[in-house]
């Protein structure tokens, strides 16, 4: 048999799975989504900045680029 009376225990319990149902939810899968989606564009934006980098370094000076120089 379960409780009859209410304490302060289920109280808590109570407002703890209001604020953290964004565990639970469609929530959860948005945050996610939005996360590769925003991580994919940061890691191509990166991908494109050392690529226009490297080609500036091998066409303007006399070195061979960030991949010459990282590989001597």
């Amino acid at each position: 048999m379960g409780k009859i009376f209410r304490d302060s225990h289920d109280d808590q319990q109570e407002g703890l799975m209001r604020t953290i149902h964004i565990g639970n939810s469609w929530e959860r899968r948005y945050l996610i989504a939005k996360g590769i989606f925003w991580g994919t564009i940061a890691s191509v934006a990166t991908g494109c900045t050392v690529a226009l980098t490297d080609y500036a370094i091998f066409k303007f000076s006399d070195y061979s680029g960030i991949l010459g120089w990282l590989l001597g």
